[in-house]
């Protein structure tokens, strides 16, 4: 589904917010309240090139081989620059390491005949696999499957979808908690069953569609009351707009802040 960005302020219609949000994790809402900012459609357009090609691979593994860094598009926790007029399960959005707070790290060893340990390949993980090879050579690959997705940063394999076996990485035991949980994830992304997957709090997240809509709103000039009746219906704001509790009036100008605090830079606390 694409989107028209506006030659003004690169708005984008608000009767097209989203093209499957039931099956949204956070890097995809991030992506959503990233792609609204007017300054970010700005140094998309000036970017050059706007388009990477992507490639897929025999495993059905996307590729984007980076030549050189984009500077601009890392300022906004990217590798490179994404489309805006793309909603998240259209766009090939690749968030740089830096921006992810949990990534599963790896170097891969080439099996050899004489070895029992075991060994992996990027295609036995179930899931959209979308990687990126960066200037140093380094593999960011994201899996994503039921609003679930594991991110793992992988070096020395030579060919993306050769078998390898996995060295994992820990750099701190203070960090020991969290990669437990999050190779519990990548392990049941090897399960035939994948609907064993626990799917990310923030996957259909009602507050955030809610933010986004407000957000919309808010960017194509329409009123307080307008959202309202966009989020909450007509009767609804007929009967409690002019309440003396103001809650609807309150929860309404808190979801268009949360929406433009999103779009300015909150977006990244929504990346795991």
């Amino acid at each position: 589904m694409n989107h028209s960005v506006g030659s003004s302020r690169g708005r984008i219609d608000d009767e097209a917010l989203t093209c499957g949000a039931a099956d949204y994790d956070g890097a995809d809402w991030a992506w959503e309240f990233l792609r609204r900012n007017e300054d970010y459609i700005a140094d998309w357009r000036s970017s050059v090139p706007r388009h990477l090609p992507c490639i897929t691979l025999k495993d059905g593994t996307r590729l984007l081989r980076l030549r050189q860094r984009f500077p601009r598009a890392e300022k906004w926790g990217l590798f490179a620059f994404a489309d805006p007029r793309r909603c998240a399960l259209d766009a090939t959005v690749v968030w740089h390491a830096k921006a992810l707070k949990r990534v599963v790290r790896l170097s891969a060893r080439m099996p050899n005949e004489d070895s029992s340990t075991m060994t992996r390949a990027l295609a036995d993980f179930n899931g959209e696999r979308l990687a990126v090879i960066d200037t140093e050579g380094v593999q960011h690959v994201s899996i994503k499957n039921l609003g679930v997705r594991v991110n793992v940063e992988i070096k020395g394999l030579s060919v993306l979808t050769a078998p390898f076996a996995a060295i994992f990485e820990l750099h701190d035991l203070d960090d020991l908690s969290g990669q437990a949980e999050v190779l519990k994830r990548l392990h049941r992304f090897t399960d035939t069953d994948v609907t064993t997957l626990q799917r990310s709090t923030l996957s259909g997240d009602e507050r955030l569609r809610q933010a986004l809509i407000a957000l919309d709103g808010s960017l194509n000039g329409k009123t307080y009351r307008q959202i309202a009746i966009t989020l909450f219906g007509d009767k609804k704001v007929a009967e409690e707009w002019l309440g003396p509790s103001q809650f609807l009036k309150d929860r309404t100008r808190r979801l268009v802040a949360k929406g433009t605090e999103l779009m300015k830079g909150g977006y990244r606390d929504l990346l795991s």
